[in-house]
């Protein structure tokens, strides 16, 4: 087993600096990369790298950086992926604590901020959040498929950044209908 170890390491370049390393140990560096973190990306939380909220986005981040100086050679190999480790345990941790403690939550992720209710546009709001109000209709129209502002109910601003809609429900209107002479008149509300 320690020949096998040896023979990985050499194979890899493991102990040579970034000017030293072949472009077959580059390569064989992004294969065992991709294949230890595809591995640990399915065991950790599904949510790691889908940038659920700026917190995601920082750990996505720095593990492609910690990532890839593990393939350049910019950085020891087995260093590296020991930070990237670190990483991803730190990230599992402070999910963790985000999950179970909302004021950490909002500390470490931020919170959601209404930026439409009942129909009626918080400019306050798009200004402290740097949106437009042509920010805010694209993307009523594209996540909600709400035309203008005054039919939603409500929008937030989430913590991942996206805005999400919610559509008024629309006055109720009575139709008439007869049925045949001589029988009554029903009244239906839509």
């Amino acid at each position: 087993m320690h020949e096998f170890l040896s023979a990985f390491d050499r194979a890899l370049g493991a102990s040579l600096e970034g000017s030293e390393i072949t472009t077959g140990q580059v390569c064989l560096r992004a294969v065992v990369v991709f294949v230890l973190w595809v591995i640990i990306v399915r065991v950790a939380e599904r949510r790691m790298l889908g940038g659920y909220s700026g917190f995601d986005v920082v750990v996505s981040v720095t593990l492609g950086a910690v990532l890839g100086r593990a393939i350049n050679g910019s950085a020891p190999f087995w260093s590296s992926m020991a930070a990237a480790g670190v990483l991803v345990a730190l990230h599992w941790m402070l999910a963790l604590l985000t999950s179970r403690s909302h004021w950490f939550g909002d500390l470490v992720k931020g919170h959601a901020r209404v930026l439409v209710k009942d129909g009626v546009v918080d400019h306050s709001a798009l200004r402290r959040n740097l949106l437009s109000e042509h920010d805010l209709l694209e993307m009523l129209r594209l996540r909600a498929r709400i035309g203008e502002s005054r039919e939603a109910r409500l929008a937030v601003l989430e913590r991942n950044g996206e805005i999400s809609g919610l559509p008024r429900q629309p006055e109720p209107r009575a139709v008439d209908i007869k049925v045949q002479p001589g029988v009554q008149v029903v009244r239906l509300e839509i």
